[in-house]
């Protein structure tokens, strides 16, 4: 016995709540449930990751967020990350700093990802989005919403962002699909994800080479020519950082946009209110963000012995704050478990909390209603057509596949999409977006 406590009980002795494969099964949120009266904050023992404190409800987890001197992010923000790769890219990866190594990083990405910048984005992104339900909807019958739709559209976006080469836009898709599939636990597994990080870097090092001899308009080159607080960025915290919004672009809004879909097409009342009010656009991108919960967890540190929700947590203890299950905390969100689009007030940790805010949320929430605007345009209907099962992971929330037909409105079976013009708007978005990049961001 190591001497802290309340301990995790819920769910029995034999429950690793760092088992990918948990999440796959819908009874978690009954763990949780239980888990929010039980204990908080409680101690939690895994075979896999070693021992550390489960915070389960939305206060205790949002002071864990918002207070980055207790509890820092440079020791590693998830669990099962090779400490190695932790210490190599602390303070030089934006999601693995703190204090000023942190506030450095955040003002190089901040300029892409504030709202005017997005907003710069968005015309070009409706074109696409409207081009891409025109085919599906062209061609008829099901198809897997996560593959051709809820993948397909963040990683147009990111790509066109850091102006990937349309010829690598594929293999490094599936590179990165490779890098942060922890489903396979074995030693094999983990050389492959190993593997696969490997490439990313010894790609982005190619294409660092290039952005620094013939400067682009695009974030890879900002950041191999910013200089933030004084000086410029290395090459190891360019593709550092390179690869953290590959990981966070890539492996999170995906998850929101086939969650969304899947949510709708169970919930045909929810659906035909957004058709009858579409006013109820905005609540309905933040109830999708909190239904979702793409991300799992958000790991920190404890950097001085304190108090959580009666817990006594010591200097070192790990702290692993479970952000769906703050975000069906009932004390904050009445009924949690329904799905409701007109829900306010809506204060959901989607996005983390304090200085980590997620850089991209303006970029999130501009994808998902361009999401839901294209559906109430062209879409009748949405019909599940076959299983959902979820990706097995402990970090990210998602669906594996999601096999769903879309029934167009009557006499619209196209998509309003501008071929050949978008790379033309493309570049014209990114002069918009470096004219407009010195504003400050949205986010904390």
């Amino acid at each position: 016995m190591n001497g802290r406590s309340p301990r995790w009980t819920v769910g029995g002795p034999d429950l690793d709540l760092a088992d990918p494969h948990f999440y796959t099964d819908p009874r978690h949120h009954g763990i949780w449930r239980a888990a929010r009266d039980a204990h908080p904050v409680a101690w939690t023992e895994s075979a896999r990751t070693g021992g550390f404190w489960s915070v389960t409800t939305h206060a205790e987890g949002s002071a864990v967020l918002r207070n980055p001197q207790v509890f820092v992010s440079g020791l590693g923000m998830r669990l099962g990350a090779d400490p190695r790769g932790v210490e190599a890219a602390a303070g030089r990866m934006l999601v693995v700093s703190d204090g000023a190594a942190h506030r450095r990083l955040r003002s190089a990405h901040q300029s892409w990802f504030n709202g005017r910048a997005v907003a710069a984005l968005l015309p070009v992104l409706r074109r696409q989005v409207d081009a891409r339900l025109g085919e599906l909807l062209a061609r008829g019958g099901p198809f897997d919403a996560v593959a051709e739709l809820a993948e397909w559209m963040p990683t147009w976006v990111l790509f066109e962002m850091m102006d990937i080469p349309g010829p690598d836009r594929d293999e490094l898709a599936g590179i990165m699909a490779r890098a942060f599939d922890d489903a396979d636990e074995s030693a094999a597994g983990a050389a492959g994800r190993t593997a696969a990080h490997t490439e990313i870097f010894a790609y982005f090092a190619g294409l660092l080479d290039d952005r620094r001899d013939c400067p682009g308009r695009d974030i890879v080159s900002s950041l191999a020519t910013a200089e933030a607080h004084g000086r410029p960025f290395t090459d190891d915290e360019v593709l550092l950082n390179c690869d953290g919004l590959m990981n966070g672009g890539l492996e999170t809004t995906p998850h929101a946009v086939s969650g969304a879909l899947l949510a709708l097409a169970r919930r045909p009342d929810a659906w035909r209110l957004l058709k009858q009010d579409p006013g109820l656009l905005d609540t309905a991108v933040e109830e999708v963000l909190r239904w979702t919960s793409p991300a799992l967890h958000a790991m920190r540190t404890a950097a001085e012995d304190t108090t959580l929700g009666g817990a006594r947590i010591r200097r070192g203890d790990r702290v692993v704050v479970w952000l769906p299950s703050c975000n069906h905390d009932e004390r904050v969100f009445p009924d949690p478990d329904a799905f409701e689009i007109g829900r306010r007030p809506n204060p959901h940790l989607g996005f983390g909390g304090g200085p980590h805010y997620c850089v991209g949320s303006t970029l999130a929430r501009a994808e998902v209603r361009c999401l839901l605007e294209a559906l109430l345009r062209h879409v009748k209907s949405i019909e599940v057509t076959g299983d959902a099962p979820r990706r097995p992971s402990n970090f990210l929330r998602g669906l594996q596949r999601l096999e769903v037909e879309l029934v167009p409105e009557a006499g619209n079976g196209r998509g309003a999409g501008a071929d050949g013009e978008e790379d033309v708007h493309v570049h014209e978005a990114h002069e918009h977006v470096r004219a407009t990049g010195d504003a400050a961001g949205d986010a904390a």
